[in-house]
């Protein structure tokens, strides 16, 4: 489920590992679904499709706004497998509640306030020992909503802008860039998929793919391996993306956990067919025997 169509390079491949192995899948655009509950049964309509899905593997990201939960739990409540759960997407598409499940489940993470006014802004920039701090939207994807700010910056406009939506903003201690590696893990049931780190391109402080930071295969630890998984279990996902950065004195943190993650640049760098390793994953969860 995804409101990308088949030119976005995860449903591209999702549906050729698909494909190779038998299987049909159908796109389903959230838009154009309409659900109900009539005489008491829960019903769908999917265009061009008439036959209820053996699974559905929600694609949409952390902007999934409440329309889309609701689609999933009227799924749900239709007996139709989630890959992820709803309980893992709710966890997911928040970045605080995230890290506080993480934190609760003894994973280490960056110090990170949440604040829904000004004045807790500031109180949490002395709390994390002065500027630079790390400001990020609750629902920001791939390195939007993240930035950056400084002593002297606009903090009331940004502080406006941010908490306008009444969805608070969380604020992190910086880990600079300088000697550090940034690693996407991506984790399919108890294992680690593929594994990749991450460069920021020069002047930029996210490391993300699409934002033309460099990246390159990288020998997983068995740490950093436990972590990712651990992170997953306690998020409540099946098929997880897994951000953790390690720092210039090699204490790791976990940043994010996406649950939808991308994954063309893994396969690119590593030559692993991440794709299929999802759909074999599907396909076994799913077979009766």
């Amino acid at each position: 489920m995804s409101v990308n169509d088949l030119s976005f390079p995860p449903t591209i491949r999702l549906t050729q590992a698909a494909e190779a192995r038998g299987c049909k899948t159908v796109l389903i655009n959230p838009y154009r679904v309409l659900s109900g509950i009539e005489q008491g049964k829960f019903q769908y309509f999917v265009e061009n499709f008439s036959h209820p899905p053996d699974v559905v593997m929600p694609r949409q990201g952390s902007p999934m706004g409440d329309y889309g939960l609701a689609l999933l739990r009227q799924f749900m409540h239709l007996g139709i497998p989630l890959i992820n759960g709803l309980k893992g997407i709710t966890i997911a598409r928040n970045q605080y509640i995230t890290l506080q499940t993480l934190a609760a489940a003894g994973l280490p993470v960056p110090d990170t306030f949440f604040i829904t006014a000004e004045a807790g802004f500031h109180r949490a920039v002395e709390r994390l020992d002065n500027y630079p701090v790390i400001v990020k939207q609750m629902d920001g994807m791939g390195g939007e909503g993240v930035n950056l700010v400084k002593q002297g910056d606009d903090i009331s406009s940004l502080c406006e802008k941010g908490l306008k939506g009444k969805k608070g903003l969380v604020v992190q201690r910086f880990i600079n860039p300088d000697h550090r590696r940034d690693l996407r893990i991506l984790v399919v049931g108890n294992q680690v998929a593929g594994a990749m780190v991450l460069t920021p391109r020069r002047g930029e402080f996210r490391s993300n793919f699409h934002l033309n930071g460099q990246a390159r295969p990288v020998q997983m630890s068995r740490q950093w391996e436990k972590m990712a998984i651990t992170a997953a279990r306690a998020c409540h996902l099946e098929i997880a993306g897994v951000d953790l950065i390690v720092g210039a004195d090699s204490s790791p943190y976990i940043m994010e956990v996406n649950y939808s993650p991308g994954f063309r640049g893994l396969e690119g760098v590593t030559g692993i067919d991440i794709a299929g390793k999802i759909i074999d994953y599907v396909c076994a969860y799913h077979d009766p025997l």
